[in-house]
């Protein structure tokens, strides 16, 4: 891949963050850090979603990614400031939501419908510990893939997630 097909930042000096579970949500992702520059469909190649006991959201588990070849998991690429991911630090990383000491931030990268983007994303160490999402965590994912434009087929790839976490 060329530099020149990846984008780490922007020329006024905004970040790329790529959501792949409740944050695709437009109204959950203004909520925690206001309103992006930009957002567009995107795909992360080489990873599988999960659901992991180790982050609790709305009394279920949270959705992570990990490596796995021939897998892709569908999200949705915001363009934000940095004063905005330091805000996703702070949620991703509070205490409370119980990620042992697991979670990290680190950057991939995404393809979009415009070429190969250099992304930030959150997750998690896997530890083999699984939970199925609650209802209300699992709309909110479903909710941001709709909102982006995604079909059918990438919503029932994340209940077989959800399922598999059972």
């Amino acid at each position: 891949m060329s530099s020149e097909s990846t984008q780490a930042a922007s020329r006024d000096g905004s970040v790329y963050y790529f959501a792949y579970g409740s944050n695709m949500d437009p109204v959950r992702f203004e909520h925690r850090v206001g309103r992006w520059k930009s957002v567009q469909r995107a795909a992360l190649s080489g990873h599988r979603l999960r659901f992991s006991a180790n982050v609790q959201s709305e009394g279920g588990g949270g959705a992570v990614v990990d490596t796995a070849a021939d897998s892709v998991v569908d999200g949705v690429l915001f363009e934000i400031t940095e004063d905005q991911l330091a805000a996703m630090d702070r949620e991703e990383f509070d205490p409370s939501r119980n990620t042992a000491g697991l979670g990290r931030r680190q950057r991939v990268d995404v393809e979009t419908a415009e070429g190969v983007v250099a992304a930030e994303v959150y997750t998690i160490t896997d530890d083999g510990r699984h939970a199925a999402p609650s209802p209300t965590y699992l709309a909110h994912i479903v909710d941001g893939l709709r909102a982006a434009g995604y079909g059918d087929d990438a919503v029932a790839r994340v209940h077989a997630a959800a399922d598999r976490a059972r």
